[in-house]
């Protein structure tokens, strides 16, 4: 289990090991947790890699930023035949969007000081991360020494730095923390409300005609003038 989380507590990623039906082989799962009072959409996008979730949280200059969470499985075995093409087209269509992106890629032999992949599939993707001007801010292990967790951004100033914690539970993986410098626009709606979607209108309005509506008073809109606009009858 891995635990990636903003110090603000503004977003609270888990990434999760959970059973999948693979061969009876364990891995992949990936949540997105997201603070109640923070206005966050779920969004959609059009790669086929297989483990990824992500949001949209409308932040106070009027942009929309994409957060998403992902796991690479190195076991390939389990997972889709192009799963590491497919990776590099998830990050070729966030290109130009403003985005926090993070969770375990399994690329263990990056040298993300040089940039250099010692195989194609690691090559290909950091080549990926640098073809869409992503700043990648992990550059201590974070599983055994090995930079297998990375924070990915739009723009190299949204974090500062991104402190390696200790681990959680039996978890081999590393508790990372950042800040991420944005003001998010909150929710006005921080309480539970009705769905109307599901009311049962033809009751509603069976209510409504058997209401004496004499005896409750009403307001009647007049046209407007200079004087007063509305009545009470």
């Amino acid at each position: 289990m891995r635990i990636l989380l903003t110090r603000n507590l503004i977003f609270q990623v888990l990434i999760c090991s959970v059973l999948i039906e693979k061969s009876g082989h364990r891995g992949g799962g990936v949540l997105l947790y997201v603070k109640c009072n923070i206005s966050a959409v779920e969004v959609q996008l059009n790669s086929e890699f297989s483990e990824q979730s992500w949001c949209e949280v409308q932040i106070r200059n009027g942009e929309d930023l994409l957060i998403g969470v992902c796991y690479r499985t190195p076991n390939e075995s389990i997972s889709q035949k192009d799963n590491n093409k497919f990776l590099c087209d998830m990050i070729a269509e966030l290109h130009g969007k403003p985005l926090l992106l993070m969770g375990d890629f399994n690329f263990p032999n990056v040298d993300w000081s040089t940039s250099h992949g010692p195989t194609p599939a690691s090559q290909s993707f950091v080549d990926s991360i640098e073809d869409g001007y992503l700043t990648q801010h992990m550059n201590e292990g974070t599983c055994n020494g090995a930079v297998l967790d990375l924070v990915m951004t739009s723009e190299p100033d949204m974090i500062d730095v991104v402190s390696v914690l200790g681990r959680f539970g039996s978890s081999d993986h590393n508790i990372l923390q950042w800040d991420v410098k944005l003001n998010p626009v909150f929710s006005l709606f921080n309480r539970s409300c009705l769905n109307y979607v599901n009311a049962d209108f033809v009751a509603i309005r069976q209510a409504l005609k058997a209401t004496n509506w004499s005896s409750v008073g009403y307001y009647r809109v007049m046209p407007m003038s200079s004087g007063n606009p509305s009545t009470k009858s």
